[in-house]
């Protein structure tokens, strides 16, 4: 299967980065495959969010500021204004941190990108191809944007999928509405004026918030450029714009390096947790399946990436949120034989007589260099023998294992839409979403997703 080559970036102004987005094929062969994995991925995440507070709570408010509703809520018989459509679902698609990763964002590009294209896509009468190929588009400008502000964007404590996902949804929408040179500038600079969200939510409801404000942000910069609405057209690289302000200028846009389309290095959670605990898990995981017992167990030392403790290292959770973000947490229920669905981030989880005496005995180090991924768990076990595990989950998907990744993808979206949808409608839904690429129109995709409860009340 082919895929998009490799794109010249000739420096770092936005200009130049514009025109290398703008020069983009049309997505085809292993990059649209993988587009359409992410939205198969991104609306099942977000369809078993819909009843989470956050999501009621944001999907309330916008019912109540009201306005011409022609964009889906996913998982809800329900409609909105575009832009308030991609806030609700960009909120519901990371309310639970089960959504795709990219390394090279340092984020998780679809959440804000795919509600904003899709409620665009959705409002203009587009095709599944060009939706797909807005988002690939998209994707590109999170990769791209990322590695400029990398790494000590995300360091400082900058949420990058709120922040940098707001200027990849401006892209995506910005290709979607075929827009002129100058108003792909004009809407990256609007975009990056409102862009924000800090790494201090973890853990918290507003840690998917400020990624639905992220989505909303990327498409209103797009209408608002669509309309005339000027902006600084150099923001990645002006004095005091979005790279100078939010970085040390050091980040290098690696489409230098890398050989095709940065959608197709997407990853995938199995695990319900934030993504860079699962090196740690699969270890454990590992050491269970080869028969060890939790009774064994004398202590745990988690040696993981320096830049682990700033983000998944909340060492006694509270909530089953902040669980989500716990190396000791999501070790320990993997030891236990628990397999971090969903289900198993709860409160009776939290305070489990074998989790919690498991907690107990882990210690979490920082390595002493960033260039090594992995994570290593080592066991020491009661009669003084230990067992090690070294595990790292940032290996792409190479191209003749993309059937096998599909399965695995399609197992996941059942197991989180049912409960929402049924059965015959979740199928419904799947087969929409896999004939993307040839639909004509999204009429039976958005059917599909509003296939659903009714919203809740606003009162």
């Amino acid at each position: 299967m082919s895929t998009s080559g490799p794109l010249p970036v000739l420096g770092v102004s936005t200009d130049d980065i514009v025109s290398s987005l703008r020069a983009m094929p049309p997505a085809q062969g292993a990059t649209l495959t993988s587009a359409v994995h992410c939205v198969l991925d991104t609306v099942a995440v977000a369809i078993a969010a819909a009843d989470e507070t956050v999501v009621q709570a944001v999907l309330r408010d916008a019912l109540e500021e009201g306005g011409h509703s022609r964009s889906s809520i996913w998982g809800h018989a329900a409609s909105l204004t575009p832009a308030q459509a991609a806030r609700v679902n960009g909120t519901a698609a990371h309310a639970l941190d089960f959504d795709d990763v990219s390394s090279l964002m340092e984020g998780h590009p679809s959440a804000p990108l795919l509600p904003a294209v899709l409620a665009m896509a959705e409002s203009r009468g587009a095709s599944g191809h060009q939706l797909l190929d807005a988002f690939v588009v998209g994707f590109e400008a999170e990769a791209l944007v990322g590695r400029l502000v990398s790494p000590t964007h995300y360091a400082d404590g900058f949420h990058s999928t709120a922040t940098v996902g707001a200027l990849g949804a401006a892209v995506g929408a910005s290709r979607l509405l075929d827009l002129p040179h100058e108003a792909w500038l004009d809407a990256l600079g609007i975009a990056a004026s409102r862009a924000a969200g800090l790494k201090s939510m973890f853990g918290t409801m507003t840690k998917s918030l400020q990624v639905g404000a992220a989505a909303e942000s990327g498409l209103r910069a797009t209408l608002l450029a669509a309309r005339g609405v000027d902006s600084d057209k150099d923001v990645l690289a002006s004095s005091q714009g979005f790279r100078t302000t939010l970085s040390d200028e050091s980040g290098v846009p690696e489409r230098w390096g890398w050989r095709r389309s940065a959608v197709n290095d997407v990853l995938f959670k199995f695990h319900a947790a934030c993504y860079l605990t699962h090196s740690a898990v699969e270890g454990a995981r590992a050491l269970a399946r080869e028969g060890l017992s939790p009774t064994e167990v004398s202590s745990i030392v988690l040696l993981v990436p320096p830049g682990h403790l700033a983000v998944c290292n909340i060492e006694s959770p509270r909530t089953p949120l902040e669980g989500k973000f716990s190396l000791r947490f999501t070790t320990a229920m993997a030891l236990t034989g628990r397999t971090l669905g969903e289900e198993d981030f709860t409160s009776d989880n939290l305070g489990a007589p074998d989790v919690v005496s498991l907690m107990e005995r882990t210690t979490v180090r920082a390595r002493d260099t960033n260039t090594i991924r992995s994570s290593q768990v080592t066991v020491t076990l009661t009669d003084g023998t230990t067992r090690v595990v070294e595990v790292d989950v940032n290996r792409p998907t190479p191209e003749d294992e993309l059937a096998l990744r599909e399965e695995s993808l399609v197992a996941k979206f059942r197991s989180l839409v049912t409960p929402r949808l049924g059965a015959a409608a979740t199928e419904e839904l799947l087969l929409a979403v896999l004939d993307l690429p040839r639909s004509p129109d999204l009429t039976r995709l958005t059917q599909a997703l509003t296939n659903a409860p009714a919203p809740p009340p606003t009162s």
